[in-house]
């Protein structure tokens, strides 16, 4: 008898390991570099009214994600470089309207250096996305151009990646976070 409640006590702490391996706080915390790589970095100008772009959603975890405007120059981090400009989103899958809106707009308090690329958070949404199919895809118009970005036309990119952070137990941005 003792030889079966240890082989059922070896079960339970394999599926433990496990279950603990793929939630989005072991990955986040103990593997970070894979956890952070983005999902989608595209050339993509929002200094020019009207540019346009689609983007596939393809996720590996299950989380919050957030849209960033990225800037290969680290003193608008270090300057707190911020302006108006807003682009128009819509989350389509199956030729479904999911979501649609406005971004919110640069503000210092979303400014993130990483390798020295300067990332404005301007939008934070949940993958998967609730009611959508495996082919959901990220529509981007610019609205209102952001012109304190024109020194930058031509290298700016739109960057996809997790938000969530395991210090927080969660995302870190809910204040840019959208409801489906």
């Amino acid at each position: 008898m003792p030889m079966k409640g240890l082989k059922i006590f070896l079960i339970c702490i394999v599926l433990g390991g496990v279950f603990v391996y793929n939630t989005n706080w072991f990955q986040s915390f103990f593997l970070y570099n894979r956890f952070l790589e983005s999902i989608a970095d595209v050339p993509f100008d929002v200094t020019k009214k009207g540019e346009t772009i689609s983007i596939p959603l393809k996720h590996k975890f299950n989380t919050c994600y957030e849209l960033n405007v990225a800037v290969p120059d680290k003193n608008i981090f270090h300057d707190n470089i911020v302006g108006p400009g807003a682009l128009r989103y819509r989350f389509v899958s199956g030729g479904k309207i999911l979501a649609k809106g406005f971004t919110f707009p640069a503000v210092r308090q979303h400014l993130t250096l990483y390798r020295g690329v300067t990332l404005i958070t301007i939008l934070v949404f949940d993958l998967p996305t609730p009611g959508a199919g495996n082919d959901v895809s990220l529509e981007l118009t610019v609205d209102t151009p952001m012109a304190f970005l024109n020194k930058y036309a031509g290298k700016i990119k739109c960057n996809i990646r997790p938000n969530y952070s395991a210090k927080a137990g969660g995302c870190y941005n809910e204040e840019l976070r959208i409801e489906y």
